[in-house]
This record gives structure tokens, sequence and C-alpha cells, in this order.
């Protein structure tokens, strides 16, 4: 999808449906509508979808303990919503969920902060893959040893210190260019045929169920 105030629309409407109403057999016709748009990256979508389901086993496993038809009710239901937000925002670097909640006129607070976060985490994820690239070049091998576990106290140490110092850098920055508090960002309302074909499905999926079934 290109619009992003109807990607973060869509995938409130279905997750909502998958989550709280009963399952049915067409809830799959929006993954399918979402999954044939994005085929050209199916398969990095279904291993992402895969290596997260290692993390939703354990939940699911606690759950079967009680009661297994509820269990399996559940994996069904977490996988029909991972597999259509991962498949929708798979091109997604966050900045577009924030140009879709600026469209929605969601309060300029909430969109700043999460702007500046977003921001912070980007840059933290940069200097992690620097530093462990640093690391590598030196030759330096992870163990149980307690040179290892220094060195990856002082890498821990440098990121939090890094992360005030660019902090700091960013309020004094934005303060000299006259912040007020708000992000201004630029945003299209451009609706293609891909938006028009998930809208459709979901719309579909909602009338089926509210009037049909």
């Amino acid at each position: 999808m290109h619009n992003d105030a109807l990607k973060l629309l869509v995938t409130l409407v279905y997750s909502f449906l998958v989550a709280f109403t009963s399952l049915e057999y067409f809830y799959i016709v929006p993954i399918l509508v979402v999954l044939f748009l994005e085929r050209k990256q199916l398969v990095k979508i279904l291993k992402k979808v895969v290596l997260l389901n290692f993390f939703i086993v354990l939940l699911v496993l606690f759950v079967a303990f009680q009661n297994h038809l509820m269990a399996v009710e559940l994996l069904v239901r977490i996988n029909c919503i991972l597999l259509f937000t991962t498949a929708l925002f798979f091109k997604s670097y966050g900045y577009d969920i924030i140009r879709g909640l600026d469209t929605l006129r969601v309060s300029p607070i909430f969109i700043t902060v999460f702007y500046f976060t977003l921001n912070m985490i980007e840059f933290l994820m940069l200097e992690l893959k620097n530093q462990k690239n640093t690391l590598k070049a030196r030759g330096f091998r992870a163990n149980t040893s307690l040179y290892s576990y220094q060195t990856f106290g002082n890498l821990f140490a440098m990121m939090f210190v890094k992360a005030f110092k660019k902090s700091q850098e960013l309020q004094y920055s934005m303060q000299s260019r006259g912040f007020n508090g708000r992000i201004y960002l630029l945003t299209s309302n451009t609706v293609l045929f891909g938006d028009i074909l998930v809208c459709v499905a979901v719309l579909a999926v909602v009338i089926i169920k509210g009037f049909v079934v």
C-alpha cells in the first residue's frame, strides 16, 4: 500500500475484527490480497513471520495446558494479524507510520514523541552495528570470560553515553531552529490501485461478517 493513513486504518480494522470476533474462513482474503501485492517479498515475509512464531509458541503452549482448542484459535488469530501487518508494513521504516498518524490528525505531541523516539532508535541501531563491526575487525570473539563481560559492559556504557550526547545535540539543534513542539511532515494523499484493492478486501470482510454471517 502507498497511502500511509489508509494503511493504518485497514490494519486497525482488520486486527480488531480478527482479535474480537469469531474466526471465519474468509478472514484470509485480505491476507491473500496483501501477499499478492507484495509477492516479490513473499519469502522474506514468511521467514519473518516464522521467526516471530518462536516467541508466540511459548504463549500458546502455556494456554494449551488449560484449553487445547483455545490455544489453536489463539495461534491462528495471532498469525492472521502477523501475516497481514508484516506484509503491509514490510517495507516500512517507521516514518510512514508517523506520516499516516499526521494525516489522521493525531495529537502533534504524540507524533513528535514518536518521531524523536524512532530517530533515536535508528541512531542507536547504526551505532550498535558500527561497534559490532569494530569488534569483529579487532578479532573479538564472545565467550564466558571476564574479558568478554567487560567488553560488553563498556559497549553498553558507550552506547548510553552516545545516546545521551545525541539527545542533547538534538535538543540544542531544535531549539536553535525555533522548534515549537510540532514536527511538520511532507505527506501524500495519493491512492493507488493496491490501496483500493486492500481497502475493498477488508471492507468486504467487515460487511460479510456484520450483515451476512
